[in-house]
């Protein structure tokens, strides 16, 4: 396979992954929604499947692990450590 080619196929490739999730939040978008809800010092973001998990500060200042829905922002799970 040539070089232009390997090229296409890539871009392709991202093409087709940027459309599978057309819905979803990108971290501008998690960020300010967490920010609007009291949330603070967002230290970790990852996305895994269809939920980001966040850890970050409450209100309050406790540290707290969410885990929140990639498309809808909605936060699925809370845990404060």
């Amino acid at each position: 396979m040539n070089m232009i080619s390997r090229c296409v196929l890539l871009t392709l490739l991202l093409l087709n992954t940027a459309w599978a999730n057309p819905h979803r939040l990108d971290m501008a978008a998690l960020v300010k929604l967490l920010l609007a809800q009291g949330y603070h010092d967002i230290r970790e973001i990852e996305l895994e499947g269809e939920t980001f998990e966040v850890k970050t500060l409450n209100r309050q200042d406790q540290t707290v692990s969410l885990i929140v829905d990639a498309h809808t922002g909605e936060i699925k799970q809370q845990t404060t450590k």
